[in-house]
């Protein structure tokens, strides 16, 4: 996939949010449903978005990309007509904490997040501002992914979320807060009996008084072998990890 020169690059855990929402995803819509459509907040270049798209080519899926930096939204664009589906997906210079649903009376069916993993002042900068943007969490933090979903999600419409796993409580408490219910979370492990580094969410948007169904932790996705090679499950859950075998954790 195209990206800018010396930014930020993509790792597996984009990749990773792609393939939970694929698998989370009904396999068949119901008769007589209405297309689906999704908000990937803050897209970069597309990866997650278009991951999406080519895993689950049997969805009647389009999804609306947005990023505040205009190298990424063009790169997204790039990639979307290089692989032929940019009648499916498109990239906007927009910032989540300004964002608003372009139609009022119609929301989406889905959104994904993959925000800035760290808060600012803990990890070292970066020379380019792209990738400052992509790895420390600009004004509003997390919240602003989770209330820009939370405004722009239909009721009962989800968010899929990939985030550090030290960061769950504080994540949960903030989903919560934004009317967004957790409804399932995904331990990632790079190998087996290491603490895992990455945790995927999965969540619904409830509306006024109703509380849905309870919360389940899934069993941990392993990685990697003792060998370094990765696993059959890590590879069956998601087929890309495969050409990209490293986890970023930025």
């Amino acid at each position: 996939l195209a990206q800018p020169a010396g930014g930020f690059r993509f790792g597996a855990d984009t990749l990773l949010l792609s393939a939970f929402a694929a698998s989370s995803l009904p396999s068949a819509p119901a008769r007589g449903a209405k297309p689906l459509t999704g908000l990937d907040l803050g897209t970069g270049c597309g990866a997650a978005s278009l991951g999406l798209l080519l895993l689950r080519p049997d969805l009647d899926l389009t999804l609306l990309g947005l990023d505040s930096g205009p190298e990424m939204v063009d790169a997204a664009g790039e990639n979307a007509r290089a692989l032929g589906l940019d009648g499916r997906f498109r990239a906007e210079l927009a910032d989540v904490q300004d964002f608003r649903r372009p139609d009022p009376g119609q929301g989406f069916g889905l959104a994904l997040a993959n925000p800035p993993f760290r808060t600012c002042g803990t990890g070292r900068a970066c020379a380019d501002q792209g990738r400052n943007r992509a790895r420390f969490e600009g004004p509003g933090g997390f919240a602003a992914f989770a209330a820009c979903a939370a405004r722009c999600l239909n009721p009962r419409g989800r968010l899929f979320v990939v985030h550090l796993a030290e960061r769950l409580p504080e994540l949960l408490r903030v989903l919560e807060d934004a009317g967004l219910a957790p409804r399932r979370a995904l331990p990632v492990q790079g190998r087996l009996g290491q603490a895992p580094r990455l945790v995927l969410l999965e969540c619904v948007r409830m509306g006024a008084g109703r509380a849905g169904p309870g919360f389940s932790l899934l069993a941990p996705l392993i990685l990697y072998a003792p060998d370094g090679s990765l696993t059959v499950e890590a590879a069956g859950f998601c087929p890309p990890l495969a050409t990209n075998p490293r986890p970023a954790v930025v």
